[in-house]
């Protein structure tokens, strides 16, 4: 049976009111009591906070500890100063039991306990690994420098400090700071951990070491109160309040219940409106979503929301989107500028409309119009909420538009600057299109041709053969290379090649005329061309016999190179055996009484040593130069190469000009290979004959000038950056200008009377070979050949 609601808010009175009775004779009973166990509590909860305090800070401390004995040890040198600071350091705090240092792969380094007031030193096998420890895991987490406490039983705990490759870790006896802190309140404490078990009634405060452990301190002095909480002497207030409360129920309920059930009627009315609209809603949003593209950002221009048709359209999800900055999508062609507009836009509250240029998710370029509006709150702008509609298929048709006006306005060029005659006619031979040449050939105005058919330009004797030539060009396609003559429009015949092809609608005919003047000009060109061809043959044939030469004189210089190694070697032997008595004579001389012989016969054996040290470095030159060219690259310095290469040319050099080496006169008599150093990977020999080849060609040139006193030839060595590079600056007047840019061509030479123009071709060939660059060029009326050479890598 349904209760009407009268009756429920009725019975509601009755019981609010008894109720209210009941509570209030309980409050005024009750109110010292109350107030004098919460203020007994207060007193607790203060003495248990305080003793937190007092532990934490005891803790604090030694984690302080634990940092100065870090920084102290790593300052230690030797092992045994060590062990005796950590001795001390145990003996002065009583609480400290053990320290140990452990590597982070769970290994004991050091291990020193305290029993007692003994100090025990654990020996190297003696330490063990702490894997299967319980607090291992924990520690193995540590970030460097962080330290963890860890209960390991229930009056001691473990201070762990995390290094960079160990840990270091206290073991602390919690004894007399757990006595401190029984003693020293009115209210005695007692210290449980986290593994025993605790009297919830208990007044407490669990104090955690770490995620997982924690101290409980307990109070043993606890305040209750079982006090009855309603006397006897209330029944009287209660039947009062109870017949009061049934008067006040009668009085107020039906009022209420009538006005409720009008509310009622209304709330189910306006609940019904509410659902519709919300469907409706639900049913907009789920559309709006599908199918409109829309982007909310924030202040910061990240993105918050995006519809599912944006989310579509860029090929991201949801999740990939949101947390993003827009730039993610905007193409890089897209100018700061445009996007500082769009700014200022926003800014005066007003909306934007632009087009952009963005990448989709696979890389694909795409254009959007946006239409942008600013959120603002408190005039200050929050967000930017941005509707887009996809404009990429309009964007690629207007590209496609452009480029398809640019090849037709190509193709119109190409057809007006052709140099051939063509027009555009139909089968029937009626003029379409024909371009200026074809006018230029023919004499008519282009529109004079659009009314006009092909036969009637035609000799009148060819015009039944043209005709069966249109018929005969829808079937085979093209038709080419026909002489025909032509009828200008001033009645004058002109011969002109003609060329037919079909088009592949098969409506139209390319017609296409050439002058045979131009062919006949090519006639000439081709017989000139097969002249030319045989000149260039003979010249090739005189080059092969040159090469043949060439190969014949290198022959010739291997045997006179091995002839020289083998008589630099028969030298090295009496001169060394020279040598070596000159030195026994000189050791004679020196004993014999100071006379004017003795000094005569010092002079002497100088001059002979220096005659001797003279033939001794030539014939150093003459082994280096002889011995049989590495084709293997290898690092050599290239100042010793220009040493051994002076050395050979110097018979000839000394009586042709001087030679200056980065700005010292060379003389074979003072020579020190070692002077500098310019190291390069290249092969020793090869690029000692391109020295040779250039010092030659140099003293060549400097012969010619009549003062001796105005020849020089000054060689620079330095590096560049990573080059070496080597400058022949000779005053020989330069290198003619109609040779200069092809001076490393083969039988290019400024001598008259000797010389192939082949040596500077094979120097060119050489430096190549080594990964080098060798150029020519006048300076300071003379001529200066400059190489530069890969510098060795540092090893």
């Amino acid at each position: 049976m349904k209760v009407s609601f009268y009756i429920k808010l009725f019975i509601a009175f009755v019981i609010f009111a008894i109720l209210l009775l009941g509570f209030s004779s309980f409050a005024f009973n009750n109110f010292y009591t109350f107030h004098n166990e919460k203020k007994h509590k207060e007193q607790n909860y203060n003495i248990l906070n305080h003793q937190e305090d007092i532990f934490k800070t005891y803790l604090k401390n030694y984690d302080e500890k634990l940092w100065l004995l870090k920084n102290t040890l790593s300052n230690f040198k030797d092992e045994e100063k060590k062990i005796e600071f950590l001795k001390i350091f145990l003996k002065e705090d009583k609480n400290i039991k053990l320290f140990k240092i452990v590597s982070l792969d769970a290994n004991e380094k050091l291990k020193i306990e305290k029993q007692n007031d003994d100090i025990n030193i654990y020996k190297p096998n003696q330490l063990k690994r702490i894997f299967t420890s319980s607090y291992y895991k924990d520690i193995r987490v540590l970030k460097n420098r962080e330290i963890l406490h860890y209960i390991s039983s229930s009056s001691t705990i473990k201070f762990i400090l995390r290094n960079e490759d160990s840990f270091y870790i206290l073991k602390i006896d919690l004894k007399e700071i757990f006595s401190k802190i029984y003693n020293n309140f009115s209210i005695k404490t007692v210290v449980f951990d986290s593994s025993e078990k605790l009297n919830k009634d208990s007044f407490y405060k669990e104090i955690f070491i770490n995620e997982k452990q924690y101290y409980t301190f307990v109070l043993q002095d606890i305040l209750t109160n079982k006090d009855n909480y309603i006397k006897d002497y209330y029944e009287s207030v209660i039947v009062i309040g109870f017949c009061m409360a049934l008067v006040l129920s009668l009085l107020f309920s039906e009022p209420i219940a009538k006005l409720n059930k009008k509310v009622e009627e209304e709330n189910k009315k306006l609940d019904l409106d509410i659902k519709q609209n919300f469907l409706e809603l639900n049913e907009n949003q789920r559309v709006i979503d599908k199918h409109i593209m829309f982007v909310r950002l924030d202040k910061n221009y990240m993105i918050i929301d995006s519809s599912e048709a944006f989310c579509y359209f860029l090929g991201f999800s949801k999740g990939e989107l949101i947390g993003h900055s827009y730039e993610i999508l905007i193409h890089k062609d897209m100018k700061i500028k445009e996007r500082i507009k769009i700014l200022k836009y926003l800014k005066n509250k007003k909306s934007y409309i632009a087009e952009i240029k963005g990448n989709k998710k696979d890389g694909e370029v795409f254009w959007i119009n946006l239409f942008i509006e600013a959120i603002f709150e408190k005039e200050q702008i929050v967000g930017y909420t941005i509707i887009c509609t996809d404009i990429t298929n309009k964007k690629k048709i207007e590209e496609l538009y452009i480029d398809l006006n640019n090849q037709v306005e190509q193709d119109n060029a190409i057809f007006e600057s052709v140099n051939s005659g063509i027009a555009l006619i139909n089968l029937e031979g009626e003029f379409i299109k024909s371009n200026k040449t074809f006018n230029k050939f023919l004499g008519y105005e282009n529109s004079e041709l659009l009314q006009m058919n092909c036969i009637d330009i035609i000799n009148p004797d060819s015009k039944n053969l043209l005709k069966k030539i249109l018929k005969e060009v829808e079937d085979i396609g093209n038709i080419l290379n026909l002489e025909k003559i032509f009828i200008r429009k001033d009645g004058t015949p002109i011969h002109l090649e003609l060329s037919l092809s079909l088009l592949s609608d098969h409506k139209h005919l390319v017609f296409v005329v050439n002058s045979l003047e131009d062919k006949r000009k090519l006639q000439e060109l081709n017989q000139h061309l097969e002249e030319k061809i045989n000149q260039e043959v003979e010249k090739s044939i005189q080059k092969d016999k040159l090469h043949q030469q060439e190969q014949i004189k290198n022959a010739k210089l291997t045997s006179i190179g091995s002839l020289a190694a083998g008589i630099a070697h028969e030298i090295n032997t009496p001169l060394t055996y020279i040598k070596g008595n000159l030195e026994l004579m000189s050791y004679d001389i020196m004993d014999l009484p100071k006379s004017e012989i003795q000094e005569r016969m010092k002079f002497d054996s100088e001059k002979m040593k220096e005659g001797i040290n003279r033939i001794a470095n030539i014939v150093e030159s003459m082994r280096e130069m002889s011995q049989s060219s590495k084709e293997v690259k290898e690092s050599i310095n290239i100042y010793a190469t220009l040493i051994t290469s002076l050395t050979m040319a110097y018979n000839r050099s000394r009586q042709v000009a001087k030679i200056f080496l980065n700005d010292k006169l060379f003389d074979i008599d003072s020579i020190n290979k070692n002077e500098f150093v310019f190291c390069s990977k290249v092969q020793k020999q090869r690029i000692e004959q391109v020295w040779i080849i250039v010092i030659n060609n140099a003293l060549d040139e400097l012969v010619k000038i009549d003062d001796y006193e105005k020849r020089a030839l000054n060689i620079i060595l330095f590096e560049e950056e990573n080059e070496i590079v080597i400058k022949f600056k000779d005053s020989a007047g330069g290198i003619k200008q109609e040779i200069l840019e092809d001076i490393f061509e083969p039988f290019i030479s400024s001598k008259e009377h000797s010389g192939m123009g082949v040596g500077l071709n094979i120097a060119k060939k050489i430096v190549d070979e080594q990964e080098g660059i060798i150029k020519a060029y006048n300076e300071d009326l003379g001529a200066v050949f400059e190489i530069r050479l890969k510098k060795c890598e540092e090893e």
